[in-house]
């Protein structure tokens, strides 16, 4: 009776340690994640940052009113391998995303590449209302 309950534990440690292996051997590692503040619309922090594809970014808005994320250019987004906010619900990429008073959007880009956003306030008079221009530099996975 003692042996066979010594090898009911057995295998009971022998299945955890095998399942935990499993878990632990998957060859992912941890994605880097950068934050990006947004604490006044004329005050991004960090202004520039430097990423590589695949890495996660953060916008969070500590602002208490909403703030719309624009990314410059002709369609400078076609894909985001992970995010928040960014996809619509039949999987396209917005061209401007809002981000409600203290909670954040984030994308996980696919492609290289120089991309430059601004931040509004007010989409009905983007003029005097937005940030200066702020750059994410994404090298390519190596």
């Amino acid at each position: 009776m003692l042996n066979d309950r010594y090898t009911n534990w057995m295998l009971v440690l022998l299945l955890l340690l095998c399942s935990g292996c499993g878990l632990l051997s998957k060859g992912e590692s941890p994605r880097s994640v950068y934050d990006v503040v947004i604490q006044e619309v004329d005050f991004i922090v960090p202004g520039e940052i430097r990423a590589t594809v695949g890495e996660e970014i953060r916008w969070h808005n500590q602002l208490s009113v909403p703030v719309h994320l624009g990314f410059l250019g002709v369609r400078p987004i076609t894909e985001v391998s992970c995010g928040k906010g960014f996809t619509t619900l039949f999987g396209g990429i917005k061209d401007i995303v809002t981000i409600r008073a203290g909670e954040y959007v984030s994308a996980c880009f696919s492609r290289a590449g120089t991309l430059k956003y601004n931040m509004w306030m007010d989409l009905g008079d983007p003029l005097h209302s937005m940030s200066p221009v702020a750059v994410l530099y994404l090298e390519p996975a190596g």
